[in-house]
């Protein structure tokens, strides 16, 4: 008797981070996180930059007419997203992450158990931990080195814990 065919239910989630170096790491963790064939698909966008309601404008229109159990913005914390913004995203069917405390940089920053303080601007950070990094910065395999799966599971930044959890389907 042939075996029935097995159709496995397909999740299929959309992550639009701020800009490149977002869209570098989030890669980055899907590939430590997301194994093919378990019934997850993840698509990962680079936002234009710019500001949160730019971000959430263009995105919104430009996979509206795209099909995805779940999506997701990942912006930095310096600039919030404002009210409007919020209502815009949940309106199009997004939810939003924030990387804490400021920005991706921050974030890792605090993985690797530095501290930030809340008077370093983005951009100090930046300068902080791109050196470090063992590529340029919006390549996957930067990442890699430095935030390595034990790493990314025994973080306690509530904003990578975030994004590893939506990526693992948490």
């Amino acid at each position: 008797m042939p075996r029935k065919p097995r159709h496995v239910s397909l999740t299929t989630l959309l992550v639009v981070g701020e800009g490149s170096d977002d869209k570098a790491f989030i890669d980055h963790l899907k590939s430590l996180l997301v194994q093919r064939g378990h019934g997850r698909r993840v698509t990962v966008k680079a936002g234009d930059g710019g500001s949160p309601g730019n971000i959430i404008t263009h995105a919104s229109r430009a996979y509206q007419a795209e099909d995805y159990n779940y999506r997701y913005f990942v912006l930095d914390d310096d600039i919030p997203p404002t009210s409007a913004d919020i209502k815009n995203a949940k309106a199009a069917g997004y939810q939003i992450i924030l990387w804490q405390p400021h920005c991706l940089e921050g974030a890792l920053l605090d993985v690797l158990g530095e501290r930030v303080q809340p008077h370093e601007s983005s951009q100090a950070l930046k300068q902080r931990l791109h050196p470090r990094l063992a590529a340029h910065h919006t390549k996957p395999e930067a990442y890699a080195s430095l935030f390595t799966l034990p790493v990314v599971i025994a973080t306690q930044n509530t904003s990578v814990v975030a994004v590893r959890e939506l990526l693992q389907g948490q």
